[in-house]
Formats: structure tokens, C-alpha cells, sequence
């Protein structure tokens, strides 16, 4: 049954997926080419200056780059799912409650993980080449928040499909979502959250399991 699923999955994101591979590269061969030129054009001192003492964030231009993919996968989930309330179809397999909708969550949920790790990798190995491992495990802190954020879009993005409550539990959703990652998206400079970064992922798993209470809801047809 499980299997059945994944494919089912597989074949309604797979082309998404896809887009968001090319997105994020096409972004990352974009960062590199900066940073190449930033190394050509300027002294070495100047560019530790920017850096160190002025805070310059060169790899600032993948900010939004974890938003777009989550929003990319959630719609490319659940907004085919609620069409003709296929999603309840699916919540009355002859699985356990809830275990469908946690499997399609947590396929998402881990396409997103793939992601998020071939973005994280690529930065990784790009700016070990040009920057001390300081450098780069600030800039892993400063990128964390980013990632929480795509996943929390992702998963408010999925509560809104599913949720069968429109005025009020959607309407809260969205507004303690979008507030979430403001917060998350807030910061300047580098690693400003690091010492809160545990209770950031903590509060971005909680949207997860609201989506749990969604479900429940959907699959009874609360209105």
C-alpha cells in the first residue's frame, strides 16, 4: 500500500521536482559567478572587511530560494488532492487513522530534505574553496532559519489545502504562518539565531502536526 502511495506521490510531484532542482541550480551557478567576480575585482582585505567587520552576505540571494521550493511541493501535493475531495479517498484506505496523510506529508517532507541538502552541499563546497571553515559554519547558522522557513511554508501551505475550515482555522494558520516567517527571514548579518535555532525547528515541526488535525477534520467533512 505504501508503495502505491509513494508512486502516487511521486507522480504528481515529480515535475516540480524537477523545476526546483534546475531553480536551485540555476541560482547557485549565479552566486558562484558573483563570487568569482567579487574575488577577481577586489583585494583580498577588502573582501574579509566586507565580510567580517561589514557583515556582506554573498550567498544572500538564495534567501527565498527554500520559500519558493516549499511552496512548489505543497501545491504540487495537495492542490490536486482537494479537487472533488479526492483527499478523502485517500484518508479512507484501509490504513490507520491518520497514516496516510502522515506519508504524504513526510514524502514531502523529505523531497524538500533532498532539496534543501543539495543547496546546502553545493554551498558548502563552493565556499570551502574561497573561505575559511569559520566562514562557512557561519554562514550554515545563517542559512538554517532559511530552511525552517521553506518547511514551515510547506507545511502551512498544505494546512490551507486541507483544512475544511475556511473563516477560522485557515485565516489563523495563515496569519500565525506568515508572522513565523517573518521571523525566520528577519535576521541580518550572520548566525543571529543560532542560540534559538532548536526552538525554531521545534515550533516549524508543530505546523506539521496541526496538519495531522486538519486531516481529521477534512476526512469527517467539518464545514
Amino acid at each position: 500500500m505504501y508503495k502505491s502511495l509513494a508512486y502516487k506521490e511521486w507522480l504528481k510531484v515529480r515535475w516540480f521536482f524537477i523545476g526546483a532542482l534546475l531553480i536551485e541550480t540555476v541560482f547557485l551557478f549565479s552566486l558562484f559567478i558573483n563570487l568569482r567576480a567579487l574575488l577577481e575585482f577586489n583585494a583580498a582585505r577588502d573582501i574579509w572587511n566586507s565580510i567580517v567587520v561589514k557583515k556582506y552576505v554573498y550567498f544572500n540571494q538564495i534567501k527565498f530560494i527554500p520559500l519558493i521550493l516549499g511552496f512548489m511541493i505543497a501545491v504540487a501535493q495537495f492542490y490536486t488532492e482537494i479537487q472533488d475531495s479526492k483527499l478523502k479517498l485517500t484518508l479512507h484506505l484501509p490504513l490507520k487513522e491518520n497514516s496516510s496523510l502522515l506519508f504524504m506529508v513526510g514524502y514531502g517532507f523529505i523531497l524538500l530534505l533532498i532539496l534543501f541538502s543539495f543547496l546546502v552541499i553545493a554551498l558548502i563546497i563552493g565556499s570551502s574553496v574561497v573561505f575559511p571553515a569559520e566562514i562557512v559554519k557561519a554562514m550554515l547558522l545563517t542559512i538554517g532559519p532559511w530552511l525552517l522557513a521553506g518547511f514551515t511554508v510547506y507545511f502551512v501551505v498544505a494546512n490551507l489545502f486541507i483544512e475544511p475550515l475556511w473563516i477560522t482555522r485557515r485565516a489563523v494558520i495563515l496569519i500565525v504562518g506568515a508572522e513565523f516567517i517573518s521571523l525566520l527571514l528577519l535576521s541580518k548579518g550572520y548566525a543571529a539565531y543560532k542560540n534559538i535555532l532548536f526552538p525554531l525547528t521545534i515550533i516549524t515541526m508543530i505546523f506539521g502536526y496541526i496538519i495531522l488535525l486538519a486531516g481529521f477534520r477534512f476526512k469527517r467533512g467539518a464545514k
